[in-house]
């Protein structure tokens, strides 16, 4: 936690909440002490209970509310993670939420999102991801698609919109199994879409239709310099947090970080999916369930290096 940060008075940082498994335990009430094993058997028997989220009328969300015209996201307290980034990165451990523009099933994911401006941010997706098949839909119709980025929320949330769960599963209901109890979601002010109550930040607004940005340089989970050219741009409509709020965030890109560890705990589950090829995903996973990080990493590396080399070769 990181307190009395020069030039964002009443703001804090929180970072590294998940990095140990005795934390994961914690998190699901565990003792401290408890076993690997006995975390993912827990983890299993919970996904497979879920519980279905409720809708409230207020929460600590609402104490502070800016219209459009009030937000400059450069008064948050948003860290340069690494000196490799090309920008300050708001979005790194947290959820983003959007509907199917047809169906209207929701979809809680976690995508990189970069401050570009006072009002805007890419949000950098891969074009497997859910939000990309929304995305997708929302085009054909040139119109934009809703979105909502909650930050500060209870880890259950991120490890259920990071986990790779089938198209239509809503990962709020995951996250209910893993608490025991409903998630507590309202209503946002700007947008159709439905948030964390408790929440410590929360931006509203749209994806724009037909305009790719770039997102990056940024350190990768890989631990390397990566570009996404085709990422999505991001205008915000209203923004919201609480009194004293504590923004979360991770540092990815270091071997047995907290996004390793939790991609570890993941691939137990068989819910971790980088979108690569059927024989890199099985390599990964294997190296995470033994939780080999710096080989995860070399794996990483060398699937991008193998990518980049198609694409230059398909050029």
């Amino acid at each position: 936690m990181f307190e009395n940060i020069k030039d964002y008075p009443g703001y804090k940082v929180f970072t590294n909440g998940l990095r140990s498994y005795s934390q994961f335990a914690i998190l699901l009430g565990l003792n401290s002490e408890t076993q690997f094993r006995d975390i993912v058997k827990t983890f299993k028997r919970r996904v497979a209970a879920p519980f279905e989220p409720m809708l409230v009328n207020d929460g600590a969300i609402k104490e502070n509310i800016f219209a459009a015209n009030e937000i400059d996201l450069f008064k948050l307290p948003v860290p340069w993670w690494s000196e490799i980034d090309g920008g300050r990165y708001i979005g790194t451990w947290h959820i983003n939420v959007t509907k199917d523009p047809e169906s209207g099933l929701r979809n809680v994911g976690v995508y990189r999102m970069q401050i570009l401006g006072p009002n805007q941010t890419t949000v950098s997706v891969s074009p497997k991801s859910h939000i990309a098949f929304h995305m997708n839909k929302a085009e054909k119709k040139d119109q934009p698609l809703e979105m909502a980025a909650a930050i500060g929320v209870n880890e259950t949330l991120i490890i259920s919109a990071a986990a790779a769960l089938p198209y239509g599963t809503d990962e709020y209901n995951i996250a209910g199994g893993l608490e025991q109890k409903p998630i507590e979601l309202i209503k946002c002010g700007t947008v159709n879409l439905e948030v964390p109550a408790n929440s410590e930040f929360v931006i509203e607004g749209i994806i724009k239709p037909g305009i790719r940005v770039q997102d990056g340089p940024y350190l990768d989970y890989a631990g390397i310099p990566s570009i996404n050219r085709n990422a999505y741009l991001f205008k915000v409509t209203g923004l919201m947090y609480r009194n004293d709020p504590i923004f979360r965030g991770a540092s990815v890109g270091i071997p047995s970080g907290e996004d390793h560890i939790l991609f570890s705990v993941l691939s137990r589950l068989n819910l971790v999916d980088f979108h690569g090829s059927r024989i890199r995903q099985k390599i990964q996973n294997f190296l995470l369930k033994k939780r080999y990080f710096k080989a995860f990493q070399l794996s990483g590396r060398v699937g991008k290096l193998i990518h980049r080399n198609n694409e230059n070769i398909n050029n």
